[in-house]
């Protein structure tokens, strides 16, 4: 059984290694995104915490965006997530920025 702590893990990887791919920059996105409880449904969720390392760069920002909402709204598996971080991995590129 995956615990919380393997989940919020494999999602700060999944946002990291998915934007270094993108934009081949390596970011902290430590500050950027917390992790909380819909009010409602009382689901767990990412909730954007964006800071001006992120609002300022509207690309980055959307893909970002994008990445946590599929997360929410449960359209992407945990398999799909280990897949694609393989497969991220695997195509990783030697010359990063650090933002």
């Amino acid at each position: 059984m995956t615990t919380s702590t393997e989940i919020r893990k494999m999602i700060k990887k999944y946002l990291t290694t998915s934007i270094k791919s993108q934009f081949n920059v390596d970011i902290d996105l430590e500050k950027e995104y917390t992790f909380t409880e819909n009010i409602v449904s009382k689901k767990p969720i990412i909730a954007p915490t964006f800071t001006q390392k992120i609002l300022s760069r509207p690309g980055l920002k959307l893909f970002l965006t994008s990445l946590i909402t599929e997360i929410n709204n449960e359209k992407c598996s945990w398999d799909f997530i280990k897949s694609k971080l393989k497969s991220l991995r695997s195509s990783d590129s030697q010359n990063i920025q650090i933002i």
